[in-house]
């Protein structure tokens, strides 16, 4: 009989720990340093995409007041922006997709120089930052129904790998570039810091 009500006890214990657990964190997209290549000028453009997409994690798309490229100390953002068709920007129907270009003639530099006919990669880093619609912390719900707090300003580095000088998009002699990537992670806040 103690065996038995231990073993229901035990349950119990499990079931309540179940229904509390929190989602931790959400994979949202892709930050990718794609390409970096010689223009018809002889200037070196590089490009920097991020793709977000929430189908299936969310009830409704994320949105954002703002998500701007960090690259050698320069930046450029986007104004507000979903995670849902066209990055919420009608008429557009397709994923959201965004490409920043970098060199001479741009905002943000590019993470190419060209020395002695050799492309050279010098970027060690590039950052991203998502910001709420109010820069504070703020929920919305899941797919599932969850209420997910999410952080007020979210940043996401793609960093060179620890064996290497920069990050390099794999670029071959064909023009294909394979690009270095990373996962856009929204992490949790805790669930009392959030506006609704």
């Amino acid at each position: 009989m103690k065996t038995a009500r231990a073993s229901l006890l035990f349950l119990l214990v499990l079931m309540a720990g179940m229904a509390f657990a929190q989602t931790k964190s959400i994979d949202i997209g892709k930050l990718k340093y794609a390409w970096a290549d010689v223009q018809q000028d002889g200037s070196i453009a590089s490009g920097y995409e991020l793709s977000l997409d929430a189908t299936g994690i969310t009830a409704e798309p994320i949105a954002f007041s703002n998500a701007s490229l960090f690259v050698e100390g320069s930046n450029q953002g986007t104004g507000p922006i979903t995670t849902g068709l066209g990055c919420g920007i009608p008429p557009y129907q397709t994923t959201c997709d965004m490409l920043w270009l970098g060199g001479p003639s741009f905002v943000l530099p590019s993470c190419t120089t060209l020395n002695a006919g050799q492309l050279t990669q010098n970027c060690i880093s590039i950052a991203l930052q998502l910001v709420s619609p109010t820069g504070k912390n703020f929920s919305f719900q899941l797919a599932d129904g969850e209420q997910f707090c999410m952080k007020g300003i979210t940043n996401i580095f793609l960093l060179a790998k620890q064996d290497a000088l920069a990050l390099d998009p794999r670029c071959g002699s064909d023009g294909f570039c394979a690009g270095a990537s990373v996962p856009v992670i929204l992490h949790s806040a805790p669930a009392k810091s959030c506006s609704r």
